[in-house]
Protein backbone atom coordinates (compact mmCIF):
# COMPACT_ATOMS: atom_id res chain seq x y z
CA UNK A 1 0.00 0.00 0.00
CA UNK A 2 1.00 3.55 -0.71
CA UNK A 3 -0.28 7.34 -0.19
CA UNK A 4 1.98 9.65 -1.39
CA UNK A 5 1.04 13.23 -1.55
CA UNK A 6 1.38 15.63 -4.17
CA UNK A 7 1.52 19.64 -5.16
CA UNK A 8 1.61 20.63 -8.58
CA UNK A 9 0.91 24.02 -10.28
CA UNK A 10 -1.78 25.04 -12.70
CA UNK A 11 -2.09 27.38 -15.61
CA UNK A 12 -2.12 30.41 -13.58
CA UNK A 13 0.70 29.23 -10.72
CA UNK A 14 -1.75 28.36 -8.09
CA UNK A 15 -1.09 25.47 -6.04
CA UNK A 16 -3.15 22.36 -6.00
CA UNK A 17 -3.21 19.56 -3.55
CA UNK A 18 -3.51 16.02 -4.58
CA UNK A 19 -3.09 12.25 -3.20
CA UNK A 20 -1.93 9.40 -5.36
CA UNK A 21 -2.52 5.59 -3.81
CA UNK A 22 -3.08 1.85 -3.91
CA UNK A 23 -1.79 -0.86 -3.57
CA UNK A 24 0.54 -1.47 -7.24
CA UNK A 25 2.08 1.58 -8.45
CA UNK A 26 1.90 0.10 -12.03
CA UNK A 27 -1.79 -1.22 -11.52
CA UNK A 28 -4.25 0.95 -13.89
CA UNK A 29 -5.01 4.73 -12.20
CA UNK A 30 -8.54 5.98 -12.08
CA UNK A 31 -8.31 10.35 -11.63
CA UNK A 32 -10.70 11.48 -9.68
CA UNK A 33 -12.88 14.81 -9.82
CA UNK A 34 -14.96 15.48 -7.23
CA UNK A 35 -18.01 17.70 -7.35
CA UNK A 36 -18.79 21.73 -6.52
CA UNK A 37 -17.60 23.03 -2.81
CA UNK A 38 -16.50 19.64 -2.42
CA UNK A 39 -12.61 18.26 -2.02
CA UNK A 40 -10.80 14.70 -2.52
CA UNK A 41 -11.11 14.62 1.27
CA UNK A 42 -14.76 14.35 1.25
CA UNK A 43 -16.42 11.60 2.79
CA UNK A 44 -17.91 10.09 -0.64
CA UNK A 45 -14.70 10.44 -2.84
CA UNK A 46 -12.65 9.34 0.14
CA UNK A 47 -14.86 6.14 0.17
CA UNK A 48 -14.92 5.64 -3.53
CA UNK A 49 -11.18 5.68 -3.52
CA UNK A 50 -10.85 2.89 -0.64
CA UNK A 51 -13.06 0.45 -2.60
CA UNK A 52 -11.52 0.95 -5.74
CA UNK A 53 -8.25 0.82 -4.20
CA UNK A 54 -9.23 -2.80 -2.58
CA UNK A 55 -10.18 -4.07 -6.46
CA UNK A 56 -6.61 -3.38 -7.34
CA UNK A 57 -6.71 -0.08 -8.71
CA UNK A 58 -4.89 2.94 -7.90
CA UNK A 59 -6.25 6.52 -7.30
CA UNK A 60 -5.40 10.10 -8.02
CA UNK A 61 -7.50 12.42 -6.18
CA UNK A 62 -6.69 16.12 -6.79
CA UNK A 63 -8.31 19.28 -4.98
CA UNK A 64 -9.93 21.74 -7.56
CA UNK A 65 -8.88 25.42 -7.34
CA UNK A 66 -10.30 27.35 -4.03
CA UNK A 67 -11.48 23.26 -2.72
CA UNK A 68 -9.74 21.60 -0.32
CA UNK A 69 -6.14 21.97 0.02
CA UNK A 70 -6.21 23.97 -3.17
CA UNK A 71 -4.87 27.32 -2.99
CA UNK A 72 -7.17 30.31 -4.66
CA UNK A 73 -10.94 30.91 -4.44
CA UNK A 74 -13.58 29.34 -5.30
CA UNK A 75 -14.98 32.00 -6.48
CA UNK A 76 -12.64 31.48 -9.42
CA UNK A 77 -13.68 27.57 -9.95
CA UNK A 78 -15.77 28.08 -13.14
CA UNK A 79 -15.91 24.60 -15.36
CA UNK A 80 -13.52 25.69 -17.70
CA UNK A 81 -10.77 26.56 -14.53
CA UNK A 82 -11.50 23.00 -13.48
CA UNK A 83 -10.91 21.81 -16.49
CA UNK A 84 -7.24 23.47 -16.59
CA UNK A 85 -7.42 22.49 -13.09
CA UNK A 86 -7.66 18.70 -14.29
CA UNK A 87 -5.11 18.59 -17.06
CA UNK A 88 -2.70 20.02 -15.19
CA UNK A 89 -3.09 17.21 -12.61
CA UNK A 90 -2.81 15.05 -15.54
CA UNK A 91 0.31 16.62 -16.50
CA UNK A 92 1.31 15.45 -12.96
CA UNK A 93 0.71 11.82 -12.98
CA UNK A 94 2.99 11.46 -15.76
CA UNK A 95 1.08 8.81 -17.83
CA UNK A 96 -1.42 9.34 -20.92
CA UNK A 97 -3.28 5.94 -19.85
CA UNK A 98 -5.92 6.47 -17.13
CA UNK A 99 -9.77 5.98 -16.75
CA UNK A 100 -11.53 9.30 -15.37
CA UNK A 101 -14.46 9.90 -12.55
CA UNK A 102 -16.44 13.05 -11.63
CA UNK A 103 -19.25 13.94 -9.54
CA UNK A 104 -22.09 16.38 -10.61
CA UNK A 105 -19.56 19.41 -10.94
CA UNK A 106 -16.53 17.34 -11.55
CA UNK A 107 -18.88 15.37 -14.19
CA UNK A 108 -18.87 18.00 -16.24
CA UNK A 109 -15.36 18.50 -16.13
CA UNK A 110 -14.43 15.00 -17.11
CA UNK A 111 -17.12 14.90 -19.52
CA UNK A 112 -15.57 18.22 -21.38
CA UNK A 113 -12.10 16.41 -20.85
CA UNK A 114 -12.92 12.95 -22.35
CA UNK A 115 -14.32 14.66 -25.10
CA UNK A 116 -11.10 15.98 -26.32
CA UNK A 117 -8.32 13.82 -25.09
CA UNK A 118 -8.48 9.83 -25.02
CA UNK A 119 -9.22 7.85 -21.51
CA UNK A 120 -9.82 4.48 -20.48
CA UNK A 121 -12.85 4.37 -19.61
CA UNK A 122 -15.27 6.82 -17.68
CA UNK A 123 -17.51 7.00 -14.67
CA UNK A 124 -19.99 9.65 -13.75
CA UNK A 125 -22.12 10.47 -10.49
CA UNK A 126 -24.93 12.75 -10.98
CA UNK A 127 -22.58 14.46 -13.45
CA UNK A 128 -24.23 17.78 -14.19
CA UNK A 129 -24.36 18.03 -18.30
CA UNK A 130 -26.86 20.96 -18.99
CA UNK A 131 -25.30 24.01 -16.43
CA UNK A 132 -27.34 26.52 -18.36
CA UNK A 133 -30.52 24.89 -16.90
CA UNK A 134 -28.27 24.15 -13.34
CA UNK A 135 -27.17 27.70 -12.51
CA UNK A 136 -30.59 29.09 -13.76
CA UNK A 137 -32.57 27.66 -11.09
CA UNK A 138 -29.99 26.53 -8.79
CA UNK A 139 -27.18 29.22 -8.57
CA UNK A 140 -26.65 32.08 -6.60
CA UNK A 141 -27.51 35.44 -9.38
CA UNK A 142 -23.47 36.60 -9.71
CA UNK A 143 -22.02 33.39 -10.36
CA UNK A 144 -25.13 32.61 -12.72
CA UNK A 145 -24.75 35.24 -14.97
CA UNK A 146 -20.68 34.77 -14.42
CA UNK A 147 -21.00 31.45 -15.90
CA UNK A 148 -23.27 31.13 -18.50
CA UNK A 149 -20.90 33.78 -19.99
CA UNK A 150 -18.56 31.06 -19.98
CA UNK A 151 -20.63 28.17 -20.97
CA UNK A 152 -23.04 29.56 -23.78
CA UNK A 153 -20.99 28.02 -26.46
CA UNK A 154 -20.24 24.32 -25.34
CA UNK A 155 -23.05 22.02 -25.32
CA UNK A 156 -21.89 19.17 -23.87
CA UNK A 157 -24.36 16.30 -25.48
CA UNK A 158 -22.96 17.44 -29.04
CA UNK A 159 -19.37 17.19 -27.40
CA UNK A 160 -19.71 13.73 -25.54
CA UNK A 161 -20.77 11.97 -29.26
CA UNK A 162 -17.15 12.20 -29.03
CA UNK A 163 -16.20 9.63 -26.46
CA UNK A 164 -15.11 6.61 -27.62
CA UNK A 165 -13.90 5.18 -24.46
CA UNK A 166 -16.61 3.29 -22.16
CA UNK A 167 -18.93 5.13 -20.01
CA UNK A 168 -21.14 4.52 -17.09
CA UNK A 169 -23.38 6.92 -15.31
CA UNK A 170 -24.91 6.55 -12.18
CA UNK A 171 -27.75 8.93 -10.99
CA UNK A 172 -30.28 9.09 -8.39
CA UNK A 173 -34.27 9.35 -9.83
CA UNK A 174 -34.75 12.07 -6.82
CA UNK A 175 -32.30 14.44 -7.73
CA UNK A 176 -33.68 18.42 -7.99
CA UNK A 177 -30.32 19.82 -8.44
CA UNK A 178 -29.35 17.91 -12.08
CA UNK A 179 -32.61 15.95 -13.14
CA UNK A 180 -32.21 12.59 -13.66
CA UNK A 181 -33.63 13.21 -17.49
CA UNK A 182 -30.04 15.29 -17.67
CA UNK A 183 -28.43 11.93 -18.13
CA UNK A 184 -30.77 10.42 -20.06
CA UNK A 185 -30.28 12.59 -22.75
CA UNK A 186 -26.81 12.60 -22.11
CA UNK A 187 -27.03 9.10 -22.68
CA UNK A 188 -28.43 8.95 -26.13
CA UNK A 189 -25.67 11.52 -26.59
CA UNK A 190 -22.70 8.87 -26.42
CA UNK A 191 -21.66 6.21 -28.67
CA UNK A 192 -20.19 3.13 -27.93
CA UNK A 193 -20.16 1.38 -24.79
CA UNK A 194 -22.77 2.88 -21.97
CA UNK A 195 -24.84 2.37 -19.20
CA UNK A 196 -27.28 4.47 -17.01
CA UNK A 197 -27.33 2.97 -13.14
CA UNK A 198 -30.48 4.49 -11.69
CA UNK A 199 -30.55 4.66 -7.73
CA UNK A 200 -33.83 4.40 -6.81
CA UNK A 201 -35.18 7.39 -4.45
CA UNK A 202 -31.56 8.73 -3.98
CA UNK A 203 -30.94 12.64 -4.10
CA UNK A 204 -28.20 14.86 -5.75
CA UNK A 205 -26.07 14.50 -2.78
CA UNK A 206 -25.92 10.74 -1.99
CA UNK A 207 -25.57 9.12 1.44
CA UNK A 208 -25.79 5.81 3.21
CA UNK A 209 -27.45 2.91 1.44
CA UNK A 210 -27.49 5.41 -1.38
CA UNK A 211 -23.90 6.07 -1.48
CA UNK A 212 -22.82 2.70 -0.62
CA UNK A 213 -24.90 1.38 -3.96
CA UNK A 214 -23.68 4.02 -6.09
CA UNK A 215 -19.49 3.53 -5.05
CA UNK A 216 -20.16 -0.20 -5.20
CA UNK A 217 -21.36 0.07 -8.77
CA UNK A 218 -18.78 2.43 -10.03
CA UNK A 219 -15.74 0.48 -8.36
CA UNK A 220 -16.96 -2.69 -10.25
CA UNK A 221 -17.08 -0.94 -13.31
CA UNK A 222 -13.41 -0.13 -13.40
CA UNK A 223 -12.57 -3.01 -11.97
CA UNK A 224 -14.47 -5.76 -14.71
CA UNK A 225 -13.17 -2.64 -17.66
CA UNK A 226 -9.85 -1.96 -16.25
CA UNK A 227 -8.43 -5.53 -15.00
Amino acid sequence: MFIEKRHFKNSKGLNLSAIFEGENRDAPVVVMCHGFESSKDAFSTRSLAQKIVKRGLSVFRFDFTGCGQSEGSIDALTPFQGFDDLKSAVKNLKSDKFALYGSSFGGYVALLYASKNPVLMLALKAPVSDYLWVIENTEPSARRKFWAKELKNIDIFKEARKIKAPVMIVHGDNDHIVPIDQSRRLLRSLGGQKDLIIIEGAGHVMADEDLEKANTEIADFFQKTLL
